[in-house]
């Protein structure tokens, strides 16, 4: 068990890497030589102080020792020097990388990788004796090889069998494309995923255990008696005879025989069709690795040093292939053999007829959230899971019986036209539409939609109530009696109340069901704590699920939202690690645990939950359909309108509650002593106007104090406003202008500035003094009722005012 490593840098400098807050535990007097080469010794932990490992020793994808750590952990290397003189500390290779949190003291380095997989180097200065220190970040959340691994072959299944499907194998296959050196590295992807996943060594043996033969039969010219002539010798003796010569019969006839006939030889040849595509198909998988091999050997090697050796390996296995003999009388390849049986059953020929097939069709794939996945050696390891389990929710759809999948226009997931494009790209909204027949419903699989304010504020019927939100994955339901229109008629059943929105979320970060829902008996306190511990490190658990609430309250047609995150797909009590809190499917919040390596438990669970809650969406009397009934009745019901203003006067004297909000009124102050305040830049840009919008905004947040205002300050419907100095008047002197409150949010002061720069108001943060700022969005109605003036006796002694700063807005029975 290795605690922390030491690397000689030269004669006088080494440095020590060790896990944070592991110091004091390991065991610096013993020192071990280490496999990873004489400038190494390793350290194990005290026998007091067992420790679990975080940093290893493996052999690499190339066969040799490789140092590794792990994704989320925070080490440190300190340097230490015999002179007692300052050193230079090390740098990273991706010093800057938004995965590489890095800290740097005057000896030492603290650092940790965080969604990051895949090499890295740290770069000692130029007089130190060793190479550069190559590691490897492996996941926290999964086995590297068993997880990581089959993640990677299963994106590179899923899109083999998408370009399939939607390319044709006889349309499409071995079509003439010009190649160029962006489609070389998605050629390799292919050819990487082959080699590991189908040992093409092991291909090869089992092709010359059971090899292509066809007979072959030649005729050759013998002298007379070495063999039988052949059958074209009696057909055409002259052509296929020589030296022909006059003998005397027995009966005194003359007889003419030739000296060499033609003989036939038969014998077994290699030189197949079949034989001769294997030639050409490996031939071609040995040029794209030269060609990277090329490619990357002059580029910028310490980026891309992982695609150079896997490449370079790979060369190097088909090297030994074609040193074996089985190929010295084949002949090269002159026609494609497309529907060879032998290509397309036999064992190793069809592996490799089917990773050609692979391979070509990859020049024919374009898809656009590779590049943020793999960049250089990097690999992010949460976005991988992202797109993972979206082709898993389309995989799960597409499987539940009587499902098709139907084009949609808008957002296209899958694109063909001269390729096929996967539009997968994180913080783009993409969308693939479903019909099941049987249950006469449609099903539109998104992601990444985003539902916005904007959505909320132009219909009653979507959106989100407050701030925009983006679910990693979204699925909308609705019944297939929605045509036309946008999203295949979502739209039209959005306006009809007979869409359901359930909403997915990524969260790779969680590692179990208990750090996700909690255990039963921890402390609030305790789970608090975690939280803000949570964030910093980015493990942040109990605030995935307050955002799937988030989701369900904020996100208009929501009934449900769940997390899917890598866990070991057993619980506690040895349950498959599924959470919801309700006794029917639908509402509700929860979890499921799928990852590649135990992917089928969790995807058939999933798939049982997707297959149960469409089937939900259908039964009348479920609670989620009643729940949705009387909702949609509740908002077409007409608004119940306030009473009419009183003329004689604003106040209402009575003492009775103010807790009605059509009763509430917003008395705001805006500044007007300059030309260059907000007051005249709303009269100025006709905001003030009948008809118009404009933001009054208030103090929320300043120096980590939070404002104190009435506690029915977001209850109000009205506005009106003052802009007299009231300590000078003694009262408010209410504007002729009436508002309604159209919405109410908490910004940041960068947030304010820009909107009034965007409302026209021309200022800049330096004249706005709090952190956080309250917004109201207001609309002037009515711009010709009278000036009125409230004492501040009668304002601030009323409605529970008087406890409140002179400016802070103030409510008003109105």
């Amino acid at each position: 068990m290795v605690a922390a490593i030491c690397v000689k840098i030269n004669d006088n400098i080494k440095a020590k890497l060790y896990q944070v807050g592991t110091y004091s535990s390991v065991d610096w007097e013993q020192e071990e030589n280490s496999a990873l080469g004489d400038h190494y010794v390793t350290y194990s932990y005290k026998k007091e102080c067992p420790q679990k490992p975080s940093i290893f020793i493996c052999k690499g994808i190339d066969g040799i020792n490789m140092l590794r750590i792990i994704e989320t952990k925070r080490y440190v290397l300190k340097i230490e020097s015999n002179q007692g003189t300052d050193v230079p500390l090390p740098r990273f290779q991706n010093e800057g990388n938004k995965l590489l949190k890095c800290d740097k003291d005057k000896d030492s380095v603290t650092f940790q990788f965080v969604n990051y997989l895949g090499r890295s180097r740290l770069f000692f200065d130029s007089e130190a004796k060793t190479d550069p220190l190559l590691f490897e970040v492996i996941p926290d959340k999964m086995n590297y090889e068993d997880d990581y691994v089959a993640l990677t072959e299963s994106l590179a299944e899923i899109c083999s069998e998408l370009l399939l499907e939607f390319s044709g194998v006889t349309s499409n296959l071995y079509k003439q494309i010009e190649e160029s050196s962006k489609t070389l590295l998605e050629r390799f992807i292919f050819l990487r995923q082959f080699c590991y996943s189908q040992n093409i060594q092991g291909l090869f043996e089992s092709i010359k255990r059971n090899p292509d033969r066809t007979l072959i039969q030649e005729e050759e010219l013998k002298p007379f008696g070495y063999g039988k002539p052949s059958k074209k010798f009696y057909t055409a003796p002259f052509r296929n005879g020589k030296n022909w010569g006059k003998l005397v019969g027995e009966n005194g006839n003359d007889v003419y025989l030739p000296q060499i006939v033609a003989i036939t030889q038969k014998y077994d040849s290699m030189d197949t069709a079949a034989n001769r595509f294997v030639k050409y198909a490996l031939q071609k998988f040995d040029e794209i690795c030269e060609r990277l091999i090329l490619v990357l050997d002059t580029g910028d090697k310490s980026k891309q040093v992982e695609c150079l050796l896997e490449a370079q390996m790979i060369h190097a296995m088909l090297g030994d292939i074609f040193r074996d003999g089985f190929f010295d009388d084949i002949g090269d390849l002159d026609i494609m053999p497309q529907n060879n049986q032998v290509l397309q059953k036999r064992e190793g020929y069809s592996q490799i007829f089917t990773a050609y097939s692979m391979i070509d069709l990859a020049l024919q794939l374009d898809w656009k959230g590779k590049d943020d996945v793999f960049e250089g050696e990097s690999k992010n390891i949460a976005l991988l899971y992202e797109y993972w389990l979206f082709f898993e929710l389309f995989k799960i759809i597409r499987s539940i019986k009587g499902c098709t999948i139907e084009s949609v226009e808008e957002s296209k997931f899958l694109d063909v036209v001269d390729t096929l494009t996967i539009s997968l790209k994180q913080g783009k909204q993409s969308c693939q539409s479903f019909e099941i027949a049987r249950l006469k419903m449609k099903i539109n699989l998104y992601y990444n939609r985003t539902f916005s304010r904007e959505d909320f504020a132009t219909t009653r019927y979507e959106g989100s109530y407050s701030r925009p939100f983006r679910p990693d994955y979204t699925i909308a339901i609705f019944p297939s009696t929605f045509e036309t229109g946008k999203y295949n008629g979502e739209e039209d059943a959005v306006r009809s109340g007979s869409v359901s929105y359930v909403h997915f979320d990524a969260k790779y970060r969680i590692s179990d069901l208990s750090s996700f829902i909690g255990e039963k008996n921890a402390i609030e306190e305790d789970e608090l704590l975690e939280d803000k511990t949570g964030s910093i490190v980015n493990t942040y658990q109990r605030g995935d699920l307050l955002k799937m609430h988030t989701y369900n309250d904020a996100i208009r047609r929501t009934v449900g939202s769940y997390v899917l995150y890598p866990g070991s797909g057993k619980s506690v009590n040895g349950q498959y690690a599924a959470y919801s809190m309700y006794d029917e499917i639908l509402p509700g919040v929860g979890a499921f645990s799928i990852k590649p390596s135990v992917n089928t438990a969790g995807e058939n669970e999933l798939r049982n939950f997707i297959t149960t809650l469409i089937e939900s969406k259908v039964k009348v009397n479920s609670r989620l359909n009643r729940m949705k009934y009387y909702m949609e009745m509740v908002l077409r019901e007409p608004v119940v309108k306030s009473l009419d203003v009183q003329k004689e006067g604003i106040l209402k004297q009575s003492t009775k509650s103010a807790s009605t909000k059509g009763d509430l009124c917003v008395l705001g102050y805006i500044r007007a002593d300059h030309r260059s305040d907000y007051f005249y830049a709303l009269k100025d840009n006709g905001l003030l106007n009948e008809g118009s919008e404009f933001m009054f905004y208030f103090y929320a947040i300043k120096d980590g104090n939070v404002y104190s205002h009435h506690k029915d300050i977001f209850k109000a419907s009205d506005f009106r406003l003052y802009t007299n100095n009231i300590d000078q008047t003694g009262s408010y002197k209410l504007k002729p202008i009436l508002g309604k409150i159209l919405s109410n949010e908490l910004i940041s002061k960068k947030e304010l500035v820009q909107r009034l720069i965007e409302q026209g108001y021309q200022t800049v943060e330096d004249r706005h003094h709090a952190d956080f700022y309250y917004v109201l969005t207001v609309k002037v109605v009515n711009v010709h009722i009278s000036e009125d003036e409230l004492k501040l006796s009668d304002v601030n002694s009323k409605n529970g005012n008087d406890t409140f700063s002179p400016h802070s807005p103030k409510i008003i029975c109105y």
